[in-house]
């Protein structure tokens, strides 16, 4: 038997799976005999029951030969983990003909890398956003000890006094929706990333990289297999394939920095840096005590 396997599922290619999981899916009974494979070299699609040593008990099982591609109906079954990747092929007079080997959708170690279609990342949208919550946080801050020094001293009745307090809500909501849209972002790109190492055997499905961010407390592992594995895969697949060779490196120290980073926030208290941990309000400790003080000089009795 080949090597490397490929299923035919509704339409689909699936794969490659080495033929000892083929064979082990074959056993399970998740592979009936009616199932389409395919291997290199070979020139059409064939029933699971053709290949030699596949199924068990065959009752006439025979090496499968070259014969014509014929329509064929595959198997619903999913082999599990299996996920199709997108590749660029010719037009075919069918759409079932077996596929070119130069453009199966994952090649082998030291051949060439299987084209992929991903959307482009914009990372600039993400940076933007996370430097414009920066921003606005500060621009907040500002406000609101502006309003609270002007408040302390203005009449009762001065409403023109709460306008710097006014623009520090105005500043948190901004503050907040770039949070929101720079997570939004931060999260595309994360996927995408994963979705280009697709064909490349990576650690984890880009699905499952974000989706298993928003797991509690699981999440604080998880991020070091998403993030900190992610370049750790990416240089492994660019050393690993021809045409990727002279492709971009990441550096991973400074992904494992982002994933510590992230998960530990420090203040500073007079000279000397204390870990804060995680924050929800992003506030330490002794600011949001001096935010409460000037704020509480604002309230009023309306009984």
């Amino acid at each position: 038997m080949s090597d490397q396997w490929y299923v035919l599922s509704e339409g689909q290619q699936l794969g490659p799976y080495p033929s000892e999981q083929l064979v082990q899916f074959a056993q399970e009974g998740r592979i009936a005999a009616e199932t389409m494979v395919w291997a290199e070299g070979m020139e059409a699609w064939v029933t699971a029951a053709e290949v030699q040593g596949l199924m068990p008990q065959a009752p006439a099982a025979v090496v499968a030969q070259p014969v014509a591609a014929q329509p064929v109906t595959g198997a619903a079954w999913v082999p599990p983990g299996a996920r199709p990747v997108t590749a660029a092929a010719p037009v075919s007079a069918s759409p079932y003909a077996a596929p070119a080997s130069s453009l199966i959708a994952a090649a082998p170690v030291g051949g060439d890398y299987p084209y992929i279609s991903v959307k482009p990342a914009s990372f600039g949208l993400w940076m933007w956003t996370l430097l414009g919550s920066v921003l606005c946080f500060i621009l907040m801050i500002v406000f609101f000890i502006k309003g609270g020094q002007t408040a302390s001293t203005a009449a009762p009745d001065d409403t023109a006094a709460l306008a710097p307090m006014m623009l520090g809500f105005v500043m948190y909501g901004l503050c907040l929706l770039c949070m929101l849209l720079s997570m939004i972002f931060f999260y595309i790109n994360v996927y995408r990333a994963w979705l280009c190492l697709s064909a490349g055997a990576p650690r984890t499905t880009p699905g499952k990289a974000v989706g298993m961010m928003f797991v509690p407390f699981y999440n604080l592992y998880w991020i070091f297999v998403a993030i900190a594995g992610l370049p750790k895969d990416w240089n492994r697949i660019m050393d690993s394939y021809t045409d990727l060779h002279t492709g971009p490196r990441l550096n991973e120290s400074i992904f494992l920095i982002f994933c510590i980073g992230s998960l530990v926030l420090g203040v500073y208290d007079g000279d000397r840096l204390r870990s804060e941990g995680r924050v929800g309000t992003g506030f330490s400790v002794t600011l949001a005590e001096q935010l409460y003080d000037r704020l509480a000089g604002l309230e009023t009795d309306t009984q």
